[in-house]
Formats: C-alpha cells, structure tokens, sequence
C-alpha cells in the first residue's frame, strides 16, 4: 500500500463529535478515530463514562473533550457548539450515534414512549446535525457525517422493535435526503446499518443461548458484529477515502440483510 493510499485512510488532523460517544458503539468509534489520528469530541448525558478514552487521547498524542449534553434541546446543543468552537475552532466530522430502545408490544405501545424513541433517534440527530452543519460543515466547505442506523431500517422483525425500527428507517431516509442537500457544500452523509453487536442495550437478549443461536443462524458469517467492525467502516466512511460516497446505507451485517 502507498502512502497516498495510506494518507487516505487516516484521520490525521481532524474534529470529530460523536455523540452519543460516552458508551456503546460510539466510544469505540470515538478510540479508533483517536487512533486515527483525530481530536475528538465526545457528548453524551453521563460523560463521566468516557473517562477511559483519556488513556487512549493521551497515547496517541489527540485532544480529547468530553461534554454533556441533551441532543433532544437545542439550545443544550447550541452551547456546546459554543464549546466546541472555543476547544477546536473547526470540526469536520460528525458521528450521531445516540440512541434507544423500548421493546413494547405494537397493541401496547403508548405515544408517549414513542415519542421518547423518535425524540432522541431521529429528532436529535437533526438537531446536532443542523448545528454542527450551520456552525462548522456549511462555512468550511468541508464535513463527513455519519449516522449510526440498523439493519432493523432495513427489514422488519417479528419481536416488539415498533418504534425502533421505525426510527431507524427515518434515519436512512434522513441520511439520503442530507446528502442530496448538502453535498454541494463538500459535505459528504452516510449511514451503518449493524446486525447485533453486543452492549449494555442488548445484552440481555445475547446471553440467552436460544436467542442467539437462532440470531447467528440468520447471518452468513455465523456469529454476532464485533465492536471493531463498526469501528473500522466508520473510520473509512469519515476519511477522504470515502469523498465519493454519499447517501449509502451501509450494512455491516456477516451478510443478514442478504439473506433475507
């Protein structure tokens, strides 16, 4: 491999924000962007939990902020803009990777549970994604955004994932539309779309063997995503080895979606 190829691949030099970045998928996307090379940002409603990123920052020589912050408030949002602007002056990528579940039964599912789903899944994406463009992407020419979606966007299931699922295929949408609006500003809007990768949200389903063997049985590759998977495409998705790829919805999956 060439060093352009090389270059390519790396993040050296950037800002990044993930939120969402204080646990989860998104703390691995926000160590390996650290070892790419990035100053990252990290936002979350405990962001005492991304304390163990420090160790990581401090190896690679990286700055690392860790914030607070409602992304359903936009004016929670707009301060830490406003810090961020203050620690990094410019931010060039964007990972949305906040989110939850409640796993309800259709017939039994409230608006107002709904509500919370959608508020945070689809409505805060928005609701940085807009800042962060408006403040930093827009002005700058420049932006890598990336959602973190599912491959329950993509096909239904017969467990009680209503407004999951619904959220997630408003996401995919969201990430296409984005893309066809802002891609003549540089800015560039892609999702990952995971099969089951073991965290604090879903652990209760993958230590139940039945569960998960019936799960691996669905998937070509035969076992669950590693948080490493995720890591690596969003490292490509946000690089300029991926400046003509916008608007995709890539699965990262052992081929499930395929299957189907």
């Amino acid at each position: 491999m060439n060093d352009c190829i090389q270059t390519r691949f790396a993040l050296t030099g950037k800002k990044a924000l993930i939120a969402g970045g204080t646990g989860g998928l998104g703390s691995s996307i926000a160590k390996a962007f650290l070892q790419s090379g990035a100053d990252v940002a990290v936002c979350g409603g405990h962001p005492e939990k991304a304390g163990f990123l420090r160790e990581t920052a401090d190896r690679e020589g990286r700055r690392l902020l860790t914030l607070g912050c409602d992304i359903t408030d936009r004016h929670k949002v707009e301060e830490m803009m406003d810090e961020i602007s203050r620690e990094f002056c410019s931010l060039d990528i964007l990972v949305n990777s906040a989110g939850m579940n409640r796993l309800i039964p259709a017939e039994d599912y409230e608006e107002e549970v709904f509500a919370q789903v959608m508020d945070l899944n689809v409505l805060g994406i928005h609701t940085v994604t807009r800042a962060v463009g408006k403040r930093f992407m827009i002005p700058s020419g420049y932006g890598r955004i990336l959602n973190l979606s599912s491959v329950k966007g993509l096909i239904g299931t017969g467990q009680d994932y209503l407004a999951y699922c619904t959220s997630k295929g408003a996401v995919n949408m969201y990430t296409k539309q984005l893309a066809c609006e802002w891609g003549k500003y540089g800015v560039t809007c892609n999702a990952i779309a995971p099969t089951f990768v073991r965290t604090p949200i879903n652990a209760f389903q993958l230590d139940d063997p039945e569960f998960y063997q019936t799960l691996t049985k669905r998937i070509p590759l035969g076992r669950i995503g590693q948080e490493e998977d995720i890591a690596a495409a969003a490292v490509f998705l946000c690089s300029d080895a991926s400046s003509f790829v916008t608007g995709q919805i890539l699965g990262v999956d052992g081929g499930l979606t395929a299957m189907q």
